[in-house]
């Protein structure tokens, strides 16, 4: 089973600096992103759906590709 879904948390990736790095690769700017703090409990796919995060499908896919290959 995977460690990360569309389930996960944000903060959850955001406590693990490798899942960081990665989030940043996939999203650039997407940690320095003031709203951030306030999305920490949000899981991935609520963010994902969310117009204003512009985060296109193919993206948290990609997001959540390379979090399992490179961390689960």
């Amino acid at each position: 089973m995977a460690k990360y879904s569309e389930d996960t948390k944000l903060g959850e990736l955001l406590d693990d600096p490798a899942a960081v790095a990665i989030l940043d690769e996939v999203l650039p700017g997407a940690t320095s992103n003031p709203m951030l703090g306030m999305a920490k409990g949000f899981a991935l796919k609520q963010i994902a759906a969310m117009p204003q995060a512009g985060i296109a499908p193919e993206k948290a896919t990609e997001l959540l590709e390379k979090l399992n290959a490179q961390l689960g």
